[in-house]
């Protein structure tokens, strides 16, 4: 029962979160609000996950703002935070690998050095 009651408390939190980000689209630009994502509510406090340390900024700007406005509209908020979040895209998990950069060594040195890795290589 304890742990359906927990579950509870955080599905609600979940959906409150999710309600203000509407209210929060509307209030914010466009471009803006596209970028940024609703996370965590508890104790009066509510996270949002900026895309960039740009979108950020711009977001604490209108932070003030923000949160009189969600006050006014019947929410129970003290705070608002603001975290950067690393884009979920696969492009932008991995790190770039930095490309080699090509040899300045003459043709025979060159292929000298590649049989020599491929003997290293076979053992």
């Amino acid at each position: 029962m304890q742990r359906d009651a927990r579950m509870l408390g955080l599905r609600q939190q979940a959906l409150s979160s999710l309600r203000m980000g509407d209210e929060l689209a509307r209030a914010l630009p466009s471009e803006l609000a596209a970028a940024v994502l609703p996370g965590r509510w508890a104790d009066g406090s509510w996270t949002l996950h900026a895309s960039s340390p740009a979108v950020a900024a711009k977001l604490k700007l209108h932070a003030p703002l923000l949160l009189r406005r969600l006050q006014l509209a019947g929410w129970p908020l003290a705070r608002i935070q603001v975290r950067v979040i690393a884009p979920r895209d696969a492009s932008a998990a991995a790190p770039a690998q930095p490309q080699p950069a090509a040899s300045r060594a003459p043709a025979g040195v060159r292929e000298r050095l590649r049989e020599m890795r491929e003997r290293r290589a076979r053992g």
